[in-house]
């Protein structure tokens, strides 16, 4: 019997190594926003790509204030908004991702307080729907269409 991993590579999917923390089982990787370095949280639950606006410099990011708030899971805010970002994640990447800058001091706190690491970003479901994304947590690899 064939292995996923094989299977998925068959049909055109780049494989790429997760990590997923012991405490908290938040999904961890490792990716390259506007040829910067990061750990990005994969959100399956939030539904932009997000970064720390703390880190716009870092990721030269563009940005403009969205005309409307959203909900976060600590209340709602005004994001700032960034088009036409390259993202990559090993062999994958996407060269028109268009992403939130936010205050994430929240994430990184309820992170710090799991004994985690802080992240730079979050990779949600825009990125899952775009990059046709199939998550093996067992082996912890996450499938990207190329």
């Amino acid at each position: 019997m064939a292995s996923i991993k094989k299977i998925l590579k068959e049909q055109g999917y780049i494989a790429h190594r997760i990590r997923i923390a012991k405490k908290s089982s938040h999904i961890v990787t490792k990716a390259q926003l506007n040829g910067h370095p990061g750990r990005f949280i994969i959100d399956t639950g939030a539904s932009a790509t997000c970064v720390d606006q703390a880190l716009y410099k870092e990721f030269q990011l563009t940005t403009e204030f969205m005309e409307k708030q959203i909900g976060t899971a600590s209340g709602s805010l005004r994001p700032r908004v960034s088009y036409k970002n390259t993202l990559e994640l090993g062999d994958w990447s996407d060269e028109d991702v268009t992403l939130l800058s936010m205050d994430m001091s929240f994430v990184n706190s309820a992170l710090k307080a799991e004994g985690m690491r802080s992240v730079q970003g979050l990779l949600g479901a825009d990125f899952l729907i775009a990059s046709a994304a199939i998550i093996d947590y067992r082996s912890k690899w996450l499938f990207l269409k190329l």
